[in-house]
């Protein structure tokens, strides 16, 4: 009788535990640093903006994140404890990606519908009349589908690593827009805005 059969080899299962472990570990990590680029993000857009520009800028980013956890965040997690449950049953076949994936489209669809129908109320109302952030806010949401699903997709495959580094490249990329202003190389409330569409798309 071998020695792993024994127990001095290691636990059944103790493999996928750790990489477990270590990519939740990964995911922490990469969700606090996002946390903070996020907070550069703003450092840097209140530093590059008066103050009209960047309040404006932060009501954007509050509406778009309203609308996606509202839109999105339900697909995501039911899509992970989809995935999940299957993977713990053995369970075989692409129906479920399928059934997420058309409703993930028709949730887009249906902002899509309501938000172009509503231009001239949101453009004048929620963004002072700006057509640029009102076409920001369209784009950052509709990308925001597919960056959602993704993650679901992530979490489902304990994928914790790849899902930590997915919201920190959005973030990253996210902050090059206000830099950018900061630093001289562009301006305006509309390209620090263009970084939150710019984010699930990079």
């Amino acid at each position: 009788m071998s020695d792993s059969t024994r127990g001095g080899g290691p636990a059944p299962g103790g493999g996928r535990r750790d990489g477990y472990g270590g990519g939740a570990a990964v995911l922490s990590a990469g969700i606090g640093v996002t946390g903070l680029v996020t907070y550069a993000y703003f450092a840097l857009a209140s530093y590059a903006l008066d103050d009209d520009a960047y309040g404006r800028v932060t009501l954007l980013w509050s509406a778009v994140f309203i609308v996606v956890s509202v839109l999105y965040r339900p697909v995501e997690q039911l899509l992970s404890r989809t995935i999940a449950e299957r993977e713990a049953r053995g369970q075989r076949g692409g129906a479920h990606l399928r059934v997420a994936t058309q409703v993930q489209l028709a949730l887009a669809l249906a902002f899509a519908v309501g938000v172009l129908a509503s231009r001239e109320r949101l453009e004048q109302g929620l963004f002072d009349g700006s057509k640029a952030l009102y076409w920001v806010f369209v784009v950052s949401v509709l990308a925001y589908a597919a960056s959602y699903f993704a993650r679901g997709f992530l979490a489902g495959h304990r994928r914790f690593g790849l899902y930590g580094a997915l919201v920190l490249m959005e973030s990253l990329s996210r902050v090059l827009f206000p830099l950018a202003v900061a630093v001289g190389i562009a301006a305006g409330e509309a390209t620090v805005a263009l970084g939150i569409a710019a984010a699930p798309i990079v």
